[in-house]
């Protein structure tokens, strides 16, 4: 049996081209789950170190970091397996878009354990770092918010190198709060939006 190829004119191509990028971007839409977890995570983290060490000092403020990727890490877990099970077909943008993710949560510990080995506030590092993954989440699924909370992470990275190490958490509070809550309830509200 001989293969023959259907040769496609412009408009066809065209079209077949726009139904790919519509699936891709059907794929990346987000309701803000993750953004919503982290960000209250890591905001309610920062607020009770900060509440912590004035309280009490030492080093005990920092165990409010240990708990939170004991709740997150799970919760997260078992929202993208069961997004998976529902989902079944590749995506190339999906993909890129966890492995930003997944770059993001290396450079992560790899910048924690160097800001604790030489004893500097690991905050405009995490901020950074968060900054440039909600950036790219933001350009990948073409949502604003996202891109300007970027910014906001970015600017507060900034504001920590001239401020005293005590308010960082502070400063990390405030960015995680407009840079990943603001967007996360704005995408949040667009998935209802899209299943209404």
């Amino acid at each position: 049996m001989e293969n023959e190829e259907k040769i496609l004119n412009p408009q066809e191509s065209l079209r077949i081209i726009r139904e790919t990028i519509d699936v891709a971007k059907k794929g990346v839409q987000e309701n803000g789950f993750h953004f919503l977890l982290w960000g209250w995570l890591v905001a309610l983290a920062s607020v009770g170190e900060y509440y912590l060490r004035q309280t009490r000092g030492g080093t005990e403020p920092y165990l409010v970091w240990a708990i939170m990727p004991l709740i997150g890490v799970p919760a997260a877990l078992i929202y993208e397996w069961r997004r998976d099970k529902k989902q079944h077909e590749r995506n190339l943008v999906r993909e890129w878009y966890g492995l930003v993710w997944l770059g993001f949560a290396i450079s992560l510990i790899l910048s924690l354990v160097l800001a604790i080995r030489n004893q500097v506030s690991p905050v405009p590092l995490v901020m950074t770092l968060a900054a440039f993954a909600t950036f790219m989440s933001g350009l990948l699924m073409r949502f604003k918010p996202l891109v300007l909370g970027a910014i906001v992470l970015w600017i507060g990275a900034a504001v920590c190198l001239a401020l005293p190490m005590d308010v960082h958490v502070l400063i990390q509070a405030g960015g995680i709060m407009l840079g990943y809550l603001v967007p996360g309830y704005m995408l949040n509200h667009k998935a209802r939006q899209n299943h209404v």
